[in-house]
């Protein structure tokens, strides 16, 4: 009988909602075609479900932590989609990640009679989604929440954690997201934005202030977060490697290569951006204040995202994508030649930053961090397209082309002439063991360049 109650209140609610939806919004279609991602091959194990764009990778949150989206506006009638394939996408994609932090945002609008999943099937997900997805879970949000939801917490809550349900978050509005995530990197469907706008329409005298946003400020001298390079290079004496790299690369690198799960973990909100603000500033930083080795990896991570252009750069974004096509005994040829023509002084920041990454995965019995580990966090934090976000499709090449830099590390980068290294711009951890200004740089066989 209680089932059977569940049931009832189940689709009953679902159809209320549907109905209000209706009255909001009567010029909305109810599905959309379906997403044609560039990226996705016709051979992907889950073709059938993937080119819906049900769900979908969004950068990362404010912690570096990565985000997946799934929007129920993207699901097509039931009779058009295997729930049960469903399922498996779903546990298919968060494998990719939840060795790592993640983060959740589920958009709930869309989800009507015609395409939602029975309370069996949502009962089946429940228990599927073990402790091996939920520990590493950190957030999840909950976006344009309606009754619907309420009944389906009510039914689930006895399965339901306590500490669990406080990783749940409710959003009503869009605009709330930016206080938690990029809202810029969110691939949030058409439908969802047109929903949100008529949810705002229908405030009955509650129209949302107008705030003013204040003209960007041009950046400090010392600024290290969010600005290029050349910038950096250019208010640090001609210094080619940034301040904040050098520093939490030679922390890391002394006190954290055989910490477990190094680069996995997330660090407190506050606490990085306090340290971004003091990089900012130009203060010194000591790691050791913050007791957590989290926090420098966390900042290296974030330096790197905040560029505004990837330390690849743009121009390499579709060679990248391509380097699955390459036949495998010429991928780490065609690395080596993609890389060599980025900028010089890209080349020799990445070039610092590969080392290291490759020092850390020779120390994966202790830190569990393998060249594959590794290429899953700082692949989208080295690469992305111009425009949107690195689909999920697009991670496959994208961190490939990154664990092929960091396993083969020695023969990738073995030779490059810098012009710069007469003007001693070049960074002494390439000049420290008696190369000259006409040699090439390159590693000798057992040592690294990124020794201090």
């Amino acid at each position: 009988l209680i089932i059977w109650k569940d049931q009832h209140c189940f689709y009953f609610k679902l159809q209320k909602d549907e109905a209000d939806d209706t009255h909001s919004a009567q010029d909305e279609t109810f599905l959309p075609p379906p997403l044609e991602d560039p990226q996705l091959n016709i051979n992907h194990p889950y073709y059938d479900v993937a080119r819906h764009g049900i769900i979908q990778l969004a950068g990362d949150d404010s912690s570096g932590r990565k985000v997946i989206t799934f929007s129920c506006c993207r699901m097509p009638p039931s009779h058009q989609l295997n729930h049960t394939r469903l399922l498996e996408y779903l546990k298919y994609t968060l494998d990719q990640y939840v060795e790592n932090d993640y983060t959740v945002v589920y958009f709930h609008y869309g989800l009507k009679s015609l395409n939602k999943p029975s309370l069996k099937w949502l009962q089946t997900a429940y228990k599927e989604f073990d402790r091996k997805y939920k520990k590493n879970l950190k957030a999840l949000y909950v976006v344009h929440p309606t009754n619907f939801i309420k009944i389906l917490w009510n039914i689930f809550k006895p399965l339901i954690s306590h500490k669990f349900g406080k990783k749940i978050t409710y959003l009503n509005y869009l605009s709330d997201l930016g206080e938690h995530l990029k809202y810029d990197q969110l691939n949030i469907p058409q439908e969802v934005i047109c929903h949100d706008e008529n949810l705002r329409r229908k405030q009955k005298g509650k129209l949302a202030p107008v705030v003013k946003v204040p003209p960007p400020r041009p950046p400090l001298p010392t600024q290290q977060f969010g600005v290029s390079l050349q910038y950096i290079k250019d208010k640090n004496k001609g210094e080619l490697l940034p301040p904040v790299m050098k520093e939490t690369v030679s922390y890391l690198k002394n006190k954290g290569l055989k910490v477990e799960g190094l680069f996995r973990r997330s660090a407190s909100i506050q606490i990085i951006k306090d340290v971004q603000k003091l990089y900012n500033q130009g203060k010194s930083v000591n790691f050791d204040d913050y007791n957590d080795i989290h926090v420098p990896a966390v900042i290296l991570k974030t330096f790197l995202r905040e560029l505004p252009q990837p330390l690849l750069t743009f121009d390499c974004y579709d060679h990248i994508l391509g380097i699955t096509s390459v036949e495998s005994c010429l991928r780490v040829t065609r690395c080596k030649e993609i890389i060599q023509g980025l900028p010089e002084h890209n080349y020799v920041v990445l070039k610092y930053l590969i080392c290291f990454l490759h020092m850390v995965s020779q120390e994966s019995i202790y830190n569990r961090m393998t060249a594959s580990s590794l290429a899953c966090v700082f692949g989208v934090n080295l690469i992305w397209p111009s425009k949107g976000t690195t689909s999920l499709n697009a991670l496959v090449p994208v961190n490939l082309f990154t664990e092929l830099l960091i396993d083969f590390y020695t023969n990738i980068f073995n030779s490059w002439t810098v012009p710069d290294v007469g003007r001693g711009l070049v960074p002494r951890e390439f000049l420290s063991h008696g190369q000259n200004m006409n040699m090439n740089i390159s590693r000798p066989t057992g040592q690294s360049e990124c020794s201090d």
